[in-house]
């Protein structure tokens, strides 16, 4: 689609893409039309996604096209500072990277799923954080995830699977890769107990967000595998599709309202 996806900028944000999606599609095709949209999201564990950043950083990466745009603006440079000088951070040490305050990477996964609007957008995620806004940043990032018709989490990649193929009625024609080692996993071994409690300390949103969306999945998990008649055989083969398959017939509505959703059903 010409690179749609980034016409609401570089690795847009929930608050982001929920004001930029709709006006965008219209632009595209050229009418106004009512639609439904489906947002899905894949979880890390914090510390791993955070050494992962790093390491990213350090071979050079910026994320210099990301508009950082809310309640109708893009960020100024007094709210989203620069954490370096120069074209990049390239070979930035690891202790340099965790000492800036204003560092994105920092509870990136909360930020980036949570209604900024709700503290004021960057004014009040990075240079005027106090406990309110972020116990209020976390709530919104939980709010949005269960809301998702799917999200999934890179350390259960299995798991991950089937809950989409349940949720969606389609069928991936390969399994799910799980990679146990991974380069940030590598570097985390190599840190001392102190560093990687300051990353914690630094990713303390993420960290807990990560618990919720933990137990949220596989509660769904749950759920779907009690309603699955051919459970164990659609485990076993997961990412194996039948010859005789062909276009899966779907309705978003008789799929997404199930057991998936959480309702308050009277309590």
């Amino acid at each position: 689609m010409d690179n749609f996806v980034l016409r609401c900028g570089l690795h847009a944000d929930f608050t982001e893409l929920t004001a930029c999606v709709g006006g965008e599609l219209d632009r595209h095709e050229g009418s106004a039309v009512h639609r439904r949209y489906f947002y899905i999201t894949l979880l890390r564990e914090p510390v791993a996604r955070y050494l992962s950043e790093y390491r990213h950083v350090k071979r050079g990466a910026t994320w210099k096209g990301s508009r950082h745009w809310c309640q109708g603006r893009t960020a100024s440079a007094a709210e989203v500072p620069p954490c370096y000088t120069g074209e990049s951070w390239r070979g930035v040490t690891l202790e340099e990277f965790a000492a800036c305050p204003w560092n994105l990477a920092n509870n990136r996964q909360t930020r980036m799923l949570a209604d900024l609007a709700l503290v004021g957008c960057y004014n009040g995620t990075l240079r005027h954080r106090t406990s309110d806004t972020e116990r209020v940043l976390l709530a919104s990032a939980k709010r949005n995830l269960a809301a998702m018709a799917y999200f999934g989490l890179t350390e259960f990649q299995k798991i991950s699977q089937y809950v989409f193929e349940e949720t969606f009625n389609l069928r991936f024609a390969v399994p799910f890769t799980q990679h146990n080692a991974t380069v940030s996993g590598a570097t985390l071994a190599a840190l001392s107990p102190s560093q990687i409690a300051h990353i914690r300390r630094l990713n303390s949103l993420d960290l807990e967000l990560y618990e919720f969306a933990k137990h949220l999945m596989f509660k769904r998990f749950e759920a779907l595998k009690k309603r699955d008649s051919d459970f164990e055989f659609r485990w076993r083969h997961l990412g194996e599709v039948a010859p005789k398959v062909g276009v899966t017939e779907f309705d978003w509505d008789s799929n997404l309202e199930d057991a998936t959703t959480e309702r308050s059903r009277g309590k």
